[in-house]
Formats: C-alpha cells, sequence, structure tokens
C-alpha cells in the first residue's frame, strides 16, 4: 500500500527550488491556478476566508486568478459576501470584481437595514353601552267603560217603569169635604181666623 505524501511539502519544495522542476514549469501555474479558484468557488468561503487568501498570495496574484473567473462566478461571489448592497445585482462585471477586490483588502459590507418599528397598536376602545329604547308615547286612550251587568233572566222579566212615571211622586189624598150643612172643623175654622187677621209690623228700634 503507498503512502501518501505531503502535497503542501511537496509544493513548498518545488516552489523553494524551482530550478529543479524546468519540465513542470508550466503545470505548476495551471495547478496553482486551479486550486486557488477552486477555493474562492468554495461555498464555504467567507469575508474573513477570502482576505486569508489575499493576505498568503498578495493582491497582484490573486487580482490575476480573480479575472480569470466568469462574469456569474464573480457575481455569485461578491454578492454572496455582500447581500445587502444595492448596486451589485444591476452592476456591470467590472464592478464586481472591483468590489471584490474591496472586500478582500479591508472594505465592509452594507450593513443590513435596521428593521421597521411595528407601529403600536391602539388599544380597542370598548363598545358604548346601547342606550335604553326610547318608549314612544301612547295615543290617548279612551277611559275604561265600566262593565255593565248582563240582564239576568230575573231582571228581564221584571217589567221596568218609565223614567216619567217613576220620577213622579204620588199625589197626596185629597181630604174630603164635609157635606152640607155640617159645621167645618175646628182646623179649618183656625185657619181661617188666621187668614183674617192682618199681618204685624217689625217693631222699629229705638
Amino acid at each position: 500500500m503507498a503512502l501518501e505524501i505531503d502535497g503542501l511539502a511537496v509544493l513548498c519544495a518545488i516552489a523553494e527550488a524551482p530550478e529543479a522542476f524546468p519540465a513542470i514549469r508550466s503545470d505548476v501555474t495551471k495547478a496553482a491556478h486551479a486550486l486557488v479558484t477552486k477555493q474562492l468557488k468554495a461555498k464555504t468561503l467567507d469575508l474573513a476566508g477570502l482576505r486569508a487568501v489575499r493576505e498568503a498570495l498578495g493582491p497582484q496574484p490573486l487580482a490575476l486568478i480573480v479575472d480569470g473567473l466568469k462574469d456569474a462566478e464573480v457575481k455569485a461571489l461578491v454578492t454572496r459576501l455582500d447581500k445587502h448592497h444595492p448596486d451589485l445585482k444591476d452592476g456591470p462585471a467590472v464592478a464586481h470584481r472591483r468590489h471584490l477586490m474591496a472586500l478582500a483588502a479591508a472594505l465592509d459590507p452594507v450593513a443590513p437595514p435596521a428593521a421597521k418599528p411595528k407601529p403600536a397598536k391602539a388599544p380597542k376602545a370598548k363598545p358604548a353601552a346601547k342606550a335604553a329604547p326610547r318608549i314612544a308615547p301612547e295615543p290617548n286612550k279612551e277611559p275604561a267603560k265600566e262593565p255593565t251587568e248582563e240582564p239576568t233572566e230575573e231582571s228581564a222579566r221584571q217589567p221596568v217603569a218609565p223614567a216619567s212615571v217613576a220620577a213622579v211622586p204620588d199625589p197626596a189624598p185629597a181630604k174630603a169635604r164635609p157635606p152640607a150643612g155640617q159645621a167645618a172643623p175646628a182646623d179649618a175654622l183656625a185657619s181661617a181666623a188666621m187668614a183674617a187677621r192682618p199681618p204685624r209690623r217689625p217693631r222699629q228700634q229705638e
């Protein structure tokens, strides 16, 4: 079973003594470009990782590798690292590369917009108590009639005297006159004497 070699150590040795590997000079360049490109395309790359790559390679080699990337690849990378920049989505490819190199240097991404404060909900007003319905005044009613007694069979049978007859009192019985030739009673003589006397005059006060 073959043992795996330390690739980083081999690459460091090649870089320290390039004259020992003259036949692979062009392959080393292609390999270096492919390795750095793969690192920049990694989904786990964040802003700190980009700046670490720039610190290790230097600004010029990184700029050359970024220029070799496709426009869509640069746009995807820069919009992922600076999500809230207003001009990146519709900007040209040159602006995307320039902004990516600025982020790798020291530029901070655009901060997310502050959340809009939610308007405070006004307390719900309690429904007003319903007013008691006004009772319309009733029209003048006729006075209740007293119940009349219904005539019974006995009262219906009894004859009712007419009002004129019932109202007139019975005449007093006429006194019988004495027959002719007999003296009038004493009562008649007394009344005749009283009628013959003149009326008394009232006394004048002295």
